[in-house]
């Protein structure tokens, strides 16, 4: 069975529990000791990933300096993924910080939440962003603006990445990454089985949460490409196109390999 509403029941406890749990300790750290703020953060994202059957397959070395990770955005599980593989604060969008519950979480996170749709406000966006590069924290920005199936990488909005342009005597890097979702029970997953997956378009946030929670073991791939200096840029949209082709070259790669093991699968399905 595909799915089973006694998973999703079992799994709902737990991840209920863990988050209060760790958001008490996180309070702690975000208010009191304002040290090590990542500890406890990147234990809650790993404490979630278990608790989902999720296993993460991390490709490629992260940079250790003040960067901005440019990634593709599938669904809200790149934050669990990524907040349990990479420290950084997180990019999101205005619309989030009205969520009950979820909105107190990001805010412990740090989160930055932006509107992209308000041009006045953009230059105050990217200082925000700077500001966090400078205090000695790495960004994880979504460009995409919004999430999809994952089968191709959509255009970005550069507007955001205009903060390479800033000429402060600071150097900051820039690490694209690229996230998909390729495994279910060690099956290769097939495109019907990406809506369970991938959360875009107009469907709803609660239904999607209770039927992901159902399914069984899954496999994500991250890839940590090569990172570049600000100022090998030579304006945000030079800097957009780079990442969203290394991007768009590894998911391309991503969904290659997966057909190559399905048919591996199936011949070898058939030799039995």
């Amino acid at each position: 069975m595909l799915y089973s509403p006694i998973l999703s029941c079992l799994r709902i406890f737990p991840f209920l529990v863990w988050s209060v749990i760790l958001a008490f300790f996180q309070v702690i750290y975000h208010f009191l000791l304002r040290r090590n703020f990542f500890l406890f953060y990147k234990i809650f994202f790993k404490g979630l990933i278990k608790i989902f059957g999720i296993k993460v397959n991390i490709k490629g070395r992260k940079s250790k300096k003040k960067v901005l990770f440019v990634s593709n955005h599938i669904s809200y599980l790149d934050i669990f993924v990524l907040g349990s593989s990479v420290d950084a604060v997180f990019v999101a969008k205005s619309e989030i910080e009205s969520w009950p519950i979820i909105n107190k979480l990001c805010k412990l996170g740090r989160t930055i939440f932006v509107n992209r749709n308000d041009i006045i406000r953009v230059k105050g966006q990217m200082n925000r962003i700077t500001n966090i590069l400078k205090s000695g924290y790495s960004v994880i920005l979504f460009p995409e603006g919004t999430s999809s199936d994952g089968s191709k990488v959509l255009p970005f909005k550069s507007s955001l990445l205009g903060v390479i342009e800033d000429k402060g005597p600071q150097e900051f890097y820039i690490q694209p990454l690229s996230i998909s979702y390729s495994k279910l029970d060690g099956i290769p997953l097939e495109i019907k089985f990406r809506p369970f997956f991938a959360w875009f378009g107009n469907m709803d946030l609660i239904s999607h949460v209770w039927k992901f929670l159902g399914l069984g073991f899954s496999e994500v791939n991250v890839n940590l490409h090569e990172p570049k200096k600000f100022s090998h840029f030579k304006d945000r949209k030079h800097a957009a196109k780079y990442c969203h082709d290394k991007i768009s070259s590894q998911i391309s790669s991503d969904f290659q390999n997966l057909e190559v093991e399905k048919k591996i699968r199936l011949y070898e399905f058939m030799l039995l």
